[in-house]
């Protein structure tokens, strides 16, 4: 089964990146190395990916910290939210876009709902389509089909991830990073 697993989320993976460009993700990479501080939300599965990608952003050297937690210092211009939703429209993610904007800072936005609320409300949009109907995901059927919530945000989880590693090294490369910088920012007290 693992193996099956493998194939559908490669195939899955590959049918739904290959539509995003490099130099749509060297655009955002840009603008995510070039913000004052980067703070990421998502809710649930969202979540735990953007917690990932908040601790490889600051092994790139970014100043990043994840939306909730306790010692984040304030929000303000020259600051990017990165809400991630694969929906659009999570209800928290949403009122955190406005309160970020009201505050002066630009959203960047992560979702699959390219005419979601989400994706209206972004400075910045990276769309990652819900499912590639030509690819299979007969291996997680124990989910539910293609259009079970369980199986797209697993899918959506997929690609997220694979992205935002994707972000982090392209931010390691415009930054001058290299694999000792980025070691010696990984966490010693675990």
């Amino acid at each position: 089964m693992h193996l099956q697993l493998l194939e559908d989320f490669y195939r899955q993976g590959r049918g739904i990146l290959g539509r995003v460009s490099d130099e749509h993700l060297e655009r955002l990479a840009l603008r995510l190395a070039e913000a004052d501080k980067v703070f990421v939300l998502g809710i649930g599965h969202s979540g735990m990916f953007g917690r990932i990608f908040c601790m490889k952003l600051n092994h790139a050297g970014v100043r990043a910290y994840s939306v909730f937690d306790e010692i984040n210092p304030p929000f303000g211009k020259g600051d990017l939210f990165v809400a991630i939703s694969q929906s659009g429209e999570t209800g928290t993610v949403l009122a955190l876009v406005d309160k970020a904007k009201k505050l002066g800072g630009q959203v960047l936005g992560v979702t699959s709902g390219k005419t979601s609320t989400l994706a209206g409300k972004s400075d910045h949009l990276l769309v990652l389509e819900k499912i590639d109907q030509s690819a299979g995901v007969d291996a997680l059927g124990f989910l539910g089909d293609a259009r079970n919530q369980n199986v797209l945000g697993s899918l959506f989880g997929f690609t997220i991830y694979i992205v935002f590693y994707a972000l982090v090294g392209m931010i390691a490369g415009i930054r001058g990073e290299t694999a000792g910088s980025i070691d010696g920012r990984h966490a010693t007290l675990q």
